[in-house]
C-alpha cells in the first residue's frame, strides 16, 4: 500500500515531465499496381493525395503514438477499343487508416530526424465500375458507372522524415513513408473464379506539415 501511495504522488509529476506532440501532414501519393492482380496490370497508376494526422508522446530517443492516414489509390486504363476515354480504377478513395507507430529520433540542434514503423487496419471505399452498352448490346462498350462499398483490410510500413523547430511549441515537418495494405471486396455480382477486388497495394505518401509540442 506504501509503495502505491508513492507512485500515485509521483505520477503526475512524471506526466508533466513528458513532452507531447501533435501534428497535421498533407501532400502527395504514389502507389504501385495491386500485386498479382490479372485485372489491374495493364492500369497506370494516378498520384493522389494523402493527408495525416498524428498524436505522440515524446521519450529521450523515441516517440510512440497513434494517428490517423487518408489517402486516394486509383488507376486508369482507356476505354476499348475507343482508346481515347479515360476508365477510372477506384481502388481506394479514400482509403482512412488509424494506426499505432514507434519512431527512433536523432536529436540535432533545432529538431529531429526520425525513422520507424507503423500498424493498423484500414477501412477502403472500394470503388466498383458497371459497364453500360448501347441498346442493350454486349458488344462495345459506351460507358460506366461506379458504385463505392466500404471494406476493412489492414495497413502496416515504415516512414522516415525531419522536425525542424521554429519555436520551443512549433515545428515544421518533412516524412515520406512506405505503405502496404491489403484488402478484399467481394462482389455478389461477380460470377468469376477470381475475385478482382482483392487488392494488395504498396503506396509511398510524401508529406509536409506543421508540429506543436505541449
Amino acid at each position: 500500500m506504501k509503495k502505491l501511495l508513492i507512485l500515485l504522488c509521483i505520477a503526475p509529476s512524471l506526466c508533466c515531465a513528458q513532452n507531447f506532440e501533435v501534428g497535421i501532414n498533407g501532400g502527395i501519393n504514389f502507389h504501385s499496381l495491386p500485386v498479382k492482380n490479372i485485372y489491374t496490370h495493364q492500369d497506370k497508376a494516378k498520384i493522389g493525395y494523402a493527408i495525416s494526422f498524428k498524436a505522440a508522446l515524446m521519450l529521450p530517443q523515441y516517440q510512440i503514438g497513434i494517428g490517423g492516414e487518408m489517402v486516394s489509390l486509383s488507376e486508369y486504363n482507356y476505354l476499348m477499343p475507343v482508346y481515347t476515354s479515360r476508365v477510372y480504377n477506384n481502388l481506394a478513395k479514400p482509403l482512412i487508416a488509424p494506426y499505432v507507430f514507434l519512431n527512433r529520433m536523432f536529436d540535432f540542434s533545432n529538431g529531429y530526424f526520425f525513422a520507424g514503423i507503423m500498424a493498423g487496419p484500414a477501412i477502403a471505399d472500394v470503388g466498383v465500375n458497371t459497364w453500360e452498352y448501347p441498346n442493350g448490346n454486349n458488344g462495345i462498350p459506351s460507358g460506366y458507372t461506379t458504385t463505392y462499398n466500404s471494406v476493412i483490410g489492414y495497413i502496416g510500413g515504415l516512414q522516415g522524415g525531419a522536425v525542424f523547430y521554429l519555436s520551443d511549441a512549433i515545428g515544421l515537418s518533412v516524412e515520406g513513408s512506405l505503405r502496404y495494405t491489403n484488402f478484399n471486396y467481394n462482389d455478389p455480382k461477380s460470377m468469376t473464379l477470381d475475385n478482382p477486388y482483392h487488392y494488395k497495394v504498396y503506396y509511398f505518401p510524401i508529406t509536409f506539415g506543421i508540429r506543436f509540442r505541449v
